[in-house]
């Protein structure tokens, strides 16, 4: 699964005068310039500044605060303020649905139905087959949840064993419907 264009669009207007705010208020990359201008970007690059703000979503509450995110519509603004409850970490992608992928956290193995922004996490990642692990941020945005595109997948090969304790989790979540 992956957003409707137009909330793949809503998404980055959001998303990346929110990363400029926090390159430029925290320096993170100084020479990175304006991303909301941007024609293209370094992953790398633009995950630095975003690492910035997920390990302290206080930055969120600044940035709500500023000149700029003061003209955002209300609606805007919710978005953006649920992004405080973001989910940072390690997660097993366990399998590839319809209505998105399933994300177990290797924290504390609750379990996620993630989306994509423009593309799923089955279109990112074609040929790697399922359970692989990943680092990654999911965040609420309208009613569902997506990462914030920067994934980083680890070169592991999971198990058999283990890709049953994830199956398991999975199904354990699926029959209790959290």
């Amino acid at each position: 699964m992956k957003l409707a264009p137009e909330s793949g669009n809503l998404f980055y207007q959001l998303w990346l005068p929110l990363l400029d705010f926090v390159n430029e208020t925290y320096q993170v990359n100084p020479g990175l310039g304006r991303l909301a201008e941007a024609d293209s970007m370094d992953p790398a690059e633009v995950k630095a500044v975003a690492d910035v703000l997920w390990d302290n979503t206080a930055v969120l509450d600044e940035y709500l605060s500023s000149p700029a995110a003061m003209e955002l519509p209300e609606k805007h603004r919710a978005i953006v303020a649920g992004w405080k409850r973001r989910v940072k970490g390690r997660f097993a992608v366990e399998r590839h649905l319809k209505m998105g992928s399933i994300l177990i956290s290797l924290e504390d193995e609750q379990v996620y139905q993630v989306g994509g922004i423009k593309s799923s996490l089955e279109e990112m990642f074609p040929y790697v087959r399922t359970p692989f692990l990943i680092e990654a941020v999911l965040i609420p945005f309208e009613h569902v949840v997506i990462t914030d595109g920067l994934i980083i997948r680890y070169p592991l090969m999971v198990g058999s064993n283990m890709a049953q304790s994830f199956k398991d989790l999975y199904m354990k979540a699926k029959k209790e419907k959290r």
